[in-house]
């Protein structure tokens, strides 16, 4: 017998033997050989593993991503109607074989059965905290950040731990500083990215949130905004500020019903709210109902007495409403200083039309 088919012999042996053994008993004997560190049995246990089971993981995946595709009524009638149900054990192999390979300096090779284990199982904790652990030392902090306080918020005790001490808490604050830096200057899309980035890092916090809304407001990307007030307002359910920014969108928008709704809970909690008074008579005018508006701009001047403004707004509603009482507002603001009201307190016994 040659020397080389000699020395073949015992891996052809083992090789045999691994694949003879069931495959929970493959990945106990794994589980071991990684708590022993003994990382080169493992990875070669765990190896193996995902080779006995790589037929079923496949189709697995396959299946989870046809289902991704799919509509909401393909989803109603395929034969998962109640939604796609993730295996974790497809996943376990993956993840600790990442952990044998990390432990062998194979970084690269972990970060890919990482994202392998993360993709069968997207709620899999403990590979979402050594994945962010790898990232944060390839100096990927930020995506490193984002994959540790998802694990934490799964219940990774680890993770919570390390998420305190690499700073990832703080880190959402100098992306909120950045994204407002971005938009100051106007690069929209880029501050976009950093309110996201800031959210991802602390889905906790009203304030990325609204830095967010308030950009995309900008962009008149009115549903997303929506839905990012949306999301702070569960943060904080009376929150003023938030409730009187919707109402903005939504006035921004002609969704004149939902702003008055908003506006009127704003004054239900703060009555001498100048702002939302002028807002809220915006949304009566919007709906045509020009009696309510002026009645708000009264409530304006109850606020600020002189303020030309809310007597011109007013002036311009009682106009609309057929009020005789217009050409007074008119006179008013003019004098309080305001410019538009001036030509037609001059003229007021014919005042132009509304342009």
């Amino acid at each position: 017998m040659k020397l080389r088919t000699f020395l073949c012999l015992p891996i052809i042996a083992m090789s045999l033997f691994s694949f003879s053994q069931s495959l929970p008993v493959i990945i106990q004997n794994g589980t071991t050989k990684l708590a022993a560190g003994d990382n080169q049995g493992a990875e070669l246990d765990f190896a193996n593993a995902i080779r006995l089971n790589d037929a079923v993981t496949n189709t697995y995946l396959d299946k989870l991503k046809k289902y991704g595709s799919f509509n909401e009524y393909q989803k109603s009638v395929s034969d998962m109607p109640d939604g796609f149900v993730y295996n974790h054990d497809y996943a376990i192999p993956y993840y600790k074989h990442g952990m044998a390979l990390e432990a062998l300096g194979k970084q690269e090779e972990a970060l890919l059965d990482f994202d392998k284990a993360i993709t069968i199982d997207p709620k899999y904790a403990d590979a979402l905290c050594e994945r962010g652990i790898v990232l944060i030392s390839k100096e990927q902090e930020e995506k490193g950040c984002i994959d540790l306080r998802k694990a934490k918020k799964l219940g990774s005790a680890k993770a919570n731990d390390l998420y305190e001490k690499n700073a990832c808490s703080r880190m959402s604050v100098l992306f909120i500083t950045s994204g407002n830096t971005k938009l100051d200057d106007k690069d929209y899309a880029g501050a976009l990215s950093d309110y996201t980035y800031a959210i991802q890092l602390n889905s906790d916090s009203i304030e990325p949130f609204i830095k967010r809304a308030q950009c995309n407001l900008l962009l008149k990307n009115y549903d997303k905004a929506i839905n990012d007030y949306n999301k702070a307002i569960k943060i904080n359910l009376d929150t003023v500020q938030i409730l009187f920014l919707r109402g903005l969108v939504y006035n921004a928008s002609s969704n004149y019903k939902l702003a008055f709704a908003d506006f009127s809970h704003v004054l239900r909690l703060s009555p001498n709210y100048y702002e939302a008074y002028m807002q809220r008579a915006t949304a009566c005018e919007g709906m045509e109902n020009y009696k309510s508006a002026a009645y708000d701009y009264g409530q304006a001047i109850r606020v600020k007495p002189k303020d030309g403004l809310a007597y011109y707004k007013r002036g311009m509603a009682n106009q609309d409403a057929k009020d005789n009482s217009a050409c007074k507002d008119f006179k008013i603001a003019a004098s309080l200083g305001n410019e538009d009201a001036k030509s037609l307190a001059e003229n007021c016994g014919t005042p132009p039309p509304k342009k």
